[in-house]
């Protein structure tokens, strides 16, 4: 397990990768962010064998910005995503994640309090 810059990874991520990863949005390998409940929205998901192949999930919740994207990061490494960068501004946090011929977009905006969170898988195939 990776520990993150600015800490360490929180002991519930740690416990999940203990007991075989971390939630993930049902029948693929793309985490879902468990203290905001279910995606306020999915748009175009596609899924092959347990793997997101394309589609957007919207989460929505409250918490501290870079806590949330680097745990989010984190949790996503231990499904054998791969980061090939990473941007935070102010009250935006973006990354690139790459697994197989699948790229993984993150947008994560802070506005009042509120996180909201932009994951968009796409493919290659």
């Amino acid at each position: 397990m990776e520990i993150v810059r600015r800490g360490t990874v929180p002991l519930i991520l740690a416990l999940a990768a203990c007991a075989g990863g971390p939630p993930v949005y049902p029948d693929t390998d793309v985490v879902e962010i468990r203290e905001f409940g279910p995606p306020k929205n999915a748009t175009g998901v596609q899924k092959d064998r347990g793997t997101m192949q394309s589609g957007t999930l919207e989460y929505g919740g409250q918490g501290e910005l870079m806590e949330v994207f680097r745990n989010y990061i984190a949790a996503m490494k231990i499904l054998g995503w791969q980061s090939r960068n990473e941007e935070v501004t102010g009250e935006k946090a973006t990354a690139t994640l790459m697994k197989d011929v699948r790229t993984c977009s993150l947008q994560f905006t802070q506005s009042q309090g509120t996180i909201r969170a932009v994951i968009k898988v796409t493919s290659q195939k």
